[in-house]
């Protein structure tokens, strides 16, 4: 699946752009965050409400390597990749091998959803990890349309366990 952005001065089709975040995204990163959080709620997912302050958008773009996708000067994508996991890794999985890296933070702004932005910042991230190096992900177990899109992506369920009152998969 290719994705591809409207270019809205020339009228073309261009390949998205991924950035790195700034200081300068929080604002923007939270307002995306939470608006997916807000649809995810409504879906009966409420796992990411209240998760997503400006407080800890900050502290993630300062802590992480935070990557935006831009559309009409508008971020409709992000993901973060970490060099520790989220601290309930080790209450959930305490035997799991640790990994090099971790994926978090994907989110896709509800109207852009189904345009293989997702794809495409996971894409990103595995090719920013040194060849050899490991990448693990989790994802909660009543979210499954998230669970088949990171096993279509070749992610395999390597653990199960309970992380903030959730059921979740470690991939």
């Amino acid at each position: 699946m290719t994705a591809h952005l409207r270019n809205s001065t020339v009228g073309k089709f261009v390949p998205p752009q991924i950035n790195t975040a700034s200081a300068a995204d929080i604002d923007a990163l939270n307002s995306l965050l939470n608006d997916c959080a807000t649809v995810m709620a409504a879906q009966g997912m409420q796992h990411w409400l209240g998760v997503y302050d400006k407080q800890s958008v900050a502290a993630n773009v300062q802590q992480k390597a935070v990557f935006t996708l831009h559309d009409k000067q508008q971020i409709v994508a992000c993901v973060a990749l970490a060099s520790t996991p989220a601290d309930y890794y080790a209450d959930c999985w305490p035997a799991a091998t640790k990994a090099d890296y971790y994926l978090t933070m994907l989110a896709v702004a509800p109207s852009c959803q189904q345009q293989g932005f997702g794809q495409l910042m996971v894409q990103y991230c595995q090719q920013q990890i040194p060849v050899g190096y490991t990448l693990q992900l989790d994802a909660v177990a009543h979210y499954p349309a998230l669970l088949d899109f990171y096993r279509k992506l070749g992610f395999q369920q390597i653990a199960e366990g309970i992380g903030l009152d959730d059921k979740r998969y470690l991939f």
